[in-house]
């Protein structure tokens, strides 16, 4: 027999299952590109311009001297 304390569990667990999968959906993935052909990739769940700085901070580790990374797209 269902308790009002077992259905307040349940909608607990629910809610917070679907609020983690909310926060997976949402997460900003962006790609860098340098002229040499070196890439970088950079994500973050909340902050755009950290998903860009992790993609060029990427990009520019395999990018010889000289040359710069350009964000080519996020999503």
């Amino acid at each position: 027999m269902f308790t009002m304390r077992n259905t307040l569990a349940a909608f607990a667990i629910a809610a917070a299952s679907l609020a983690f999968f909310a926060t997976e959906a949402s997460a900003y993935i962006c790609q860098a590109r340098s002229p040499t052909g070196s890439w970088g990739r950079g994500w973050h769940n909340y902050n755009l311009a950290y998903a860009r700085q992790r993609a060029l901070l990427e990009c520019a580790v395999r990018t010889p001297r000289r040359y710069r990374c350009y964000i080519t797209g996020c999503v």
